[in-house]
């Protein structure tokens, strides 16, 4: 019995997965080089990325590894690398790294729930818990109004991720301003703001 290629398997939704982790991997790399502002960039087009690969899941279907994939991408690009840039941009201070990596660990276990449960069906979808995508405004507050509100935006979230409480889903607007975010970090980047 010939079994096929795992690349064949995939569906378009976890070939758009797959770009969104590469980009995200290189985000890190950026930052591990100090182009903390084209890292940003790179992450905001990788999180679109994440949104749109839902979209098409839904439209097209999935396979049964895209909600493993995009798990992985959600720990990579709404979990770490956000509490990794708010922890650069505090200057690794203790308190930082303290609450990002409880951060994390409520992340995680928040995704761990997600990945089982799924949405909340009733007339619009709804998450348990604060979703991990709202990591996004720790790290665009990181560099505008500094590290110090990344951090408390962080620890609010902590308690929120692992409730039980009902958050609507956000609209898709909110998810297509990642480009325009990854424009003015690009812009940042280029104009050495």
């Amino acid at each position: 019995m010939s079994k096929k290629h795992l690349i064949s398997e995939l569906s378009k939704a976890d070939y758009i997965t797959t770009l969104a982790t590469l980009f995200i991997v290189n985000a890190f790399w950026l930052l591990w080089h100090g182009q903390i502002k084209l890292a940003i960039a790179l992450a905001f087009v990788s999180m679109f990325l994440d949104y749109l690969d839902g979209t098409v899941a839904r439209k097209y279907g999935c396979s049964p590894y895209g909600h493993v994939l995009d798990s992985l991408y959600d720990v990579l690009g709404w979990v770490l690398f956000p509490a990794l840039v708010v922890n650069i941009q505090a200057k690794w201070e203790w308190w930082a790294v303290i609450v990002t990596t409880v951060y994390c660990l409520a992340a995680v276990i928040r995704l761990s729930r997600f990945t089982v449960a799924g949405y909340v069906e009733t007339n619009k979808k709804y998450y348990t818990g604060i979703p991990v995508l709202f990591s996004k405004y720790a790290l665009l507050v990181s560099f505008i109004l500094g590290a110090k509100l990344s951090v408390v935006i962080l620890a609010i979230m902590i308690p929120l991720m692992v409730s039980s409480r009902l958050i609507k889903k956000p609209h898709p607007f909110f998810a297509q301003l990642e480009l325009l975010y990854a424009a003015i970090f690009l812009w940042l980047y280029l104009n050495h703001v």
